[in-house]
């Protein structure tokens, strides 16, 4: 297997545990409240499945109609990443013109840090890989400097201790309050 064959194999592990949690939600923790100012559980999952159609449409350069299942989000995502030429495709964005890698490293750290907003919010801890969760912490740190203030979505880093779970190390870069 390639490099980028094992990168989207990192996105689709992401997005299932996403999806897991997802899958775990007990109807009345779909209000709950996440760690995202003004976002309870309903709003980030919404926000999710918006930046799997957007970046999906920004990959093929397709109009993708909003799909409400998770699952079927994710399929038709890793598909696009899946196609021939996709990460190395110059693909729009809010950043600008950015690679298909680029958007794929995106998603995986957006995941990540919304899935640990969501293992908050309904009380679990969530399994994600701890080299992948590195990896993620590595391009958000590279990827944050470069960004102009009025495309920043997180907040100031906070501290969190240096042998911290990968995953609690990136929402604290991140900007999110990692407390044990």
């Amino acid at each position: 297997m390639d490099a980028d064959a094992d990168r989207v194999t990192d996105l689709a592990n992401v997005l299932d545990e996403v999806g897991r949690l997802i899958d775990s939600l007990r109807e009345q923790q779909w209000s709950a409240r996440t760690p995202c100012d003004d976002w309870d559980v309903r709003a980030l999952v919404d926000h999710l499945l918006d930046l799997q159609r957007t970046f999906q449409s920004n990959l093929t350069g397709q109009t993708v109609p909003p799909i409400s299942d998770y699952r079927s989000s994710v399929a038709a995502l890793i598909a696009a990443f899946q196609a021939d030429g996709a990460l190395q495709r110059t693909v729009p964005d809010r950043l600008g013109d950015i690679s298909g890698l680029t958007s794929l490293n995106i998603l995986i750290t957006e995941h990540l840090a919304h899935g640990w907003d969501l293992a908050r919010a309904i009380g679990v801890t969530p399994s994600f890989d701890e080299t992948v969760t590195n990896r993620a912490i590595e391009f958000a740190r590279a990827l944050g400097p470069t960004l102009p203030p009025q495309l920043r979505r997180f907040k100031d880093s906070r501290p969190v201790a240096d042998d911290a779970p990968a995953i609690d190390r990136l929402a604290a870069l991140l900007g999110r309050t990692v407390t044990t």
